[in-house]
């Protein structure tokens, strides 16, 4: 066997080796993302846990749990996946934006405006959060806030339905009818 052949054999031994491992060591990870395909949330559950378990700093199982739990309204379970996910990566975007919405929910608007606050220093450009901030400070009664927010959503993504929708229920509250007239005509104009 010439050197170029051997050279080959020894690298695709050596890199079969390292796939081998990976597999070894993401085991569980890998099998949750197999059941969540497959839409086995249960098993999914099941294998996220087994992966933290394996690895305590398993930032990616986590997050997901998180995501299953809040799916299903498990708002307690979703709040520790989060909380445990923002121990170990707290720059992390879409945890902070996730916390702040299981906040939202729970009617914790101080927990949750932080959280929001969190998520836009991290991506100010974050349409989800600009949003729940317009929407907590709406359901305050604080309309002119709400539309503030609102109005950023918009420059950002000027087709938010529920952007649109709430700053005109917003401006409507405040009594300008014709600028909440005009955003419920554009908001029917795009879902109708």
């Amino acid at each position: 066997m010439n050197i170029k052949k051997k050279l080959s054999l020894l690298i695709a031994i050596s890199l079969s080796i390292v796939l081998i491992l990976f597999i070894l060591q993401h085991r569980y990870t890998l099998a949750a993302i197999f059941f969540q395909t497959l839409q086995n949330q249960d098993r999914a559950i099941e294998n996220f846990k087994k992966a933290i378990e394996y690895d305590p700093d398993n930032a990616y199982a986590y997050y997901q749990l998180g995501l299953i739990y809040k799916e299903r309204e498990d708002i307690a379970n979703a709040e520790n996946m989060y909380l445990h996910l923002l121990e170990l990566f707290p720059e992390h975007p879409y945890a902070n934006y996730d916390l702040g919405y299981i906040y939202r929910e729970m009617k914790l608007y101080k927990k949750a405006m932080k959280q929001y606050e969190k998520a836009l220093e991290i991506d100010p450009q974050n349409t989800h959060a600009l949003y729940d901030i317009g929407y907590i400070y709406k359901e305050q009664k604080m309309y002119e806030e709400a539309i503030s927010q609102f109005e950023k959503v918009l420059a950002i993504e000027p087709d938010h339905k529920y952007a649109l929708w709430d700053s005109a229920e917003a401006y409507d509250r405040i009594g300008m009818k014709d600028k909440a007239k005009e955003r419920y005509k554009y908001y029917h104009e795009m879902t109708d």
